[in-house]
């Protein structure tokens, strides 16, 4: 089994290596950005807004650390947080419009990889594939 977690390990480390291409096509090129961070965007791009406790059990992190997080997405005018209408107490985060255009784009590109990576497999290949990938997801 040692031998194959490397050789999927490999596979894996090369299917999320970007590629040159994507680097030089950054949606935003002069922003950027920690895995949390991307975490986090993603997470609101999936949800729409969120409340700051929902955020910390999505990553998973405290309280205290999401909020460092969002003040630095803040600054970069990627999201931006409200209090509740219903209860003043409650923060609402969400993608500010410059936001929404990054998680757009990194949609967009994932989207063109994944078709790229699909191309060379036959239709009942991409089947097994996808068949094979829902059952790791299901162990993470």
């Amino acid at each position: 089994m040692g031998y194959q977690a490397r050789t999927l390990q490999a596979c894996l480390a090369k299917l999320f290596e970007p590629p040159i291409e994507m680097l030089d096509g950054h949606p935003l090129p002069n922003v950027e950005l920690s895995p949390r961070e991307v975490r986090v965007l993603f997470l609101l791009g999936a949800r729409g807004e969120m409340i700051m406790t929902d955020l910390a059990a999505g990553l998973p992190a405290p309280l205290s650390t999401v909020t460092r997080i969002i003040d630095r997405l803040e600054s970069k005018q990627l999201v931006q947080r409200a209090r509740s209408t219903d209860d003043r107490r409650i923060v609402v985060v969400q993608q500010a419009p410059k936001g929404r255009l990054m998680h757009d784009r990194f949609l967009s590109s994932q989207l063109q990889v994944a078709e790229r990576m699909l191309e060379p497999l036959s239709n009942g290949e991409r089947e097994i594939l996808l068949e094979l990938l829902g059952k790791l997801t299901t162990q993470l």
